[in-house]
């Protein structure tokens, strides 16, 4: 019963998005001092911090990550070409929401669908999104693409990392202004 009522939930959902798409239409990020677009001040510190505060996220307490908009910041890794940066942290989130429901902004698309999290295993599954092209310099790909990939996932000093499936690299989020809803 949980499934179907989740299911119609996002049909629902879905339609609504779709429609504010075509109604909104896409928007640039605005210039400004307010914009936080970031020259890595919002990245994970990676040398010298030694007392991070990590919690994995797992079934007991998902609720920690729910009904927050996260905001990708960058995706790291290990290797030549494995760092990125989001210019636009603003154009690309992800909220996590009750009936195991995510939300999701890619750029110039939304969209949600269905997280399956068992122990400290985490699924995001592909759902229903908008079908607008976005710009050639959008991330839109890779972040879709990285989402797919994601196996488990944590909060370390107040951000939230998906942690993919080599171990090795990981999408980079900070708490956004709005809530997940």
């Amino acid at each position: 019963m949980k499934r179907t009522a989740g299911r119609w939930n996002l049909v629902i959902v879905g339609t609504v998005l779709i429609i504010s798409m075509f109604t909104l239409g896409c928007t640039g990020t605005p210039e400004g001092p307010d914009n936080d677009t970031g020259s890595g001040e919002n990245m994970t510190p990676v040398n010298g911090d030694t007392e991070a505060d990590i919690v994995e996220i797992s079934e007991e307490n998902i609720a920690d990550i729910m009904d927050i908009e996260w905001q990708w910041v960058g995706l790291a890794g290990e290797g030549a070409g494995s760092q990125l940066q989001v210019p636009d942290p603003d154009n690309y989130n992800i909220a996590f929401v009750e009936d195991d429901i995510y939300y999701f902004r890619a750029d110039c698309n939304t969209g949600s669908g269905e997280y399956i999290i068992e122990g400290s295993n985490l699924t995001i599954e592909p759902g229903v999104m908008t079908l607008i092209a976005c710009s050639e310099e959008s991330l839109d790909t890779e972040y879709l693409a990285s989402l797919t990939k994601v196996t488990s996932a944590a909060v370390e000093n107040g951000q939230l990392v998906l942690y993919l499936e080599d171990k090795q690299s990981k999408m980079l989020f900070k708490r956004g202004n709005g809530s997940g809803e």
